[in-house]
């Protein structure tokens, strides 16, 4: 099943949830802020090695990274300033994650940097043509599936390993993409 149908589920499922939330005032930009205050005790509880409570808010803060799309798109509630602020912190996570991962655990901190980078050039290459979200097997929502469950059975290096990997070949297929579409470049 491809991630948009999953997507398109998971929004279905929610829409009385969605419905709710909007009609209390509750925006997806409001689940946007929330979740990147949330990134805060987030990135404490890592440092501190509290690995459960780590592992437990880092799931609601994904969960409110795939509900604000589902508010937006269930009620009718985009905007241009909407879909760029949750771009930018799209990218306030997961550079929190891995900038926290790092410190945390020394012995990760190279591959840390070579996933926060794959990551973020996945996501550079959707903001100059949105098509390319479409195009790849490492889409962020991945991305972020498979570091819980690394997180979860304690194989953060592997987890790290196949997540660049996944960004690298997707990287690979978006500028196949580009290059095979856009005879002007």
């Amino acid at each position: 099943m491809q991630l948009t149908q999953l997507r398109g589920r998971f929004h279905k499922s929610i829409k009385p949830f969605t419905s709710f939330l909007i009609r209390h005032g509750i925006n997806p930009n409001v689940v946007t802020s929330t979740s990147l205050i949330l990134m805060v005790p987030t990135s404490y509880f890592l440092i501190k090695g509290e690995e459960e409570l780590f592992i437990s808010l880092f799931i609601i803060v994904a969960f409110l990274d795939a509900l604000d799309g589902a508010i937006a798109e269930n009620e009718d509630a985009k905007t241009k300033f909407g879909a760029f602020y949750d771009a930018f912190a799209d990218r306030i996570v997961e550079g929190m994650l891995y900038l926290f991962l790092a410190i945390s655990y020394n012995h990760l901190m190279a591959v840390c940097f070579i996933t926060l980078i794959l990551s973020y050039l996945v996501s550079y290459s959707a903001a100059w043509h949105k098509e390319l979200k479409s195009i790849g097997v490492g889409k962020r929502a991945y991305r972020l599936f498979i570091f819980i469950v690394a997180f979860i059975v304690h194989q953060l290096f592997y987890g790290l390993i196949l997540i660049s990997l996944l960004a690298g070949i997707t990287i690979i297929q978006r500028l196949y993409h580009v290059t095979r579409n856009y005879k002007e470049l």
